[in-house]
């Protein structure tokens, strides 16, 4: 399971609300990437993105 997939998961959970505009292409394998492409949606977006990338690395 790639981190993408992890991330799109958790975010539906988490937020369910606001799943379709936290999800990314499940075939992405960088956090970074993740982060930067939610960013460039809205920072409030960028940084629900970080809160729920740090929950899956723990």
């Amino acid at each position: 399971m790639t981190i993408a997939e992890r991330y799109n998961e958790a975010a539906a959970k988490l937020l369910p609300h606001m799943a379709a505009d936290l999800t990314v292409d499940p075939a992405i394998t960088d956090a970074n990437h993740i982060d930067e492409i939610v960013f460039r949606r809205s920072e409030y977006l960028g940084g629900m993105a970080i809160a729920i990338l740090a929950m899956i690395d723990q």
